[in-house]
């Protein structure tokens, strides 16, 4: 029977990935679960998270690396067929839609990835068309293989996820979304407002206008798992 891991990445992030790691602790058979702190101002969440929950792998990067660094870092550890990879300050995780798309994918090995669509996110449903709910969508389940096949490129930039995309469009992969009813904290929460658009717009700036998130934007994962 295949298996799955499961890749938390956290930056300052307080209680959520506590709450996160409780979410997943619920899916059955429970993943290997990785909870990777990228170098995080104070030690707080990674103390709780040895105290609370000993019996998975929990590890901290001394420094903030990014996250395609400590998704990468995690990676290392995982030992089952899949990787399910989740943000680390996600909010009001449906524990349901986790388990049916865990559930297709393992029914289904000719489906590479399945991205999980943020239809709670209000933001992307203010320009539908970018469809940046699908295309940067940093919640997905691929095959273990198929990510560590990723990181032998050089990875830098804005986004993990597109690099993770274009790999999947080069391939001819077959990769599907389907919903999934979580929040995610933006930038402008998390970090206050000015320098939430300080570090969102430049971001922005080359979602829009990069060949590579054009062709994504237009072409990749367009069909829902049903």
């Amino acid at each position: 029977m295949k298996k799955i891991s499961c890749i938390i990445p956290f930056y300052n992030e307080s209680y959520k990935p506590i709450h996160v790691v409780e979410s997943v602790m619920k899916l059955k058979p429970m993943p290997q679960i990785i909870a990777v702190d990228d170098g995080s101002e104070n030690q707080f969440t990674y103390k709780k998270l040895l105290q609370k929950f000993p019996d998975i792998i929990i590890r901290r990067i001394s420094e903030n690396k990014g996250k395609a660094y400590a998704v990468r870092f995690g990676s290392t550890f995982a030992k089952r067929d899949y990787v399910l990879l989740l943000d680390g300050d996600l909010i009001d995780i449906k524990v349901r839609d986790l388990t049916k798309a865990i559930r297709k994918i393992m029914k289904n090995p000719d489906i590479d990835m399945i991205i999980l669509r943020r239809v709670a996110d209000k933001t992307a449903a203010i320009i539908p068309w970018l469809r940046d709910d699908i295309v940067l969508s940093g919640q997905r389940i691929l095959k273990t293989e198929d990510l560590r096949e990723v990181f032998d490129r050089k990875i830098d930039g804005y986004k993990l996820e597109s690099y993770i995309n274009r790999y999947m469009m080069e391939k001819k992969k077959k990769v599907f979304w389907m919903p999934f009813s979580v929040q995610n904290i933006h930038k402008q929460h998390k970090w206050g407002y000015w320098e939430g658009m300080k570090i969102g717009i430049p971001g922005f700036i080359q979602y829009m206008f990069s060949f590579t998130m054009v062709r994504q934007i237009l072409y990749f994962c367009k069909e829902e798992a049903v």
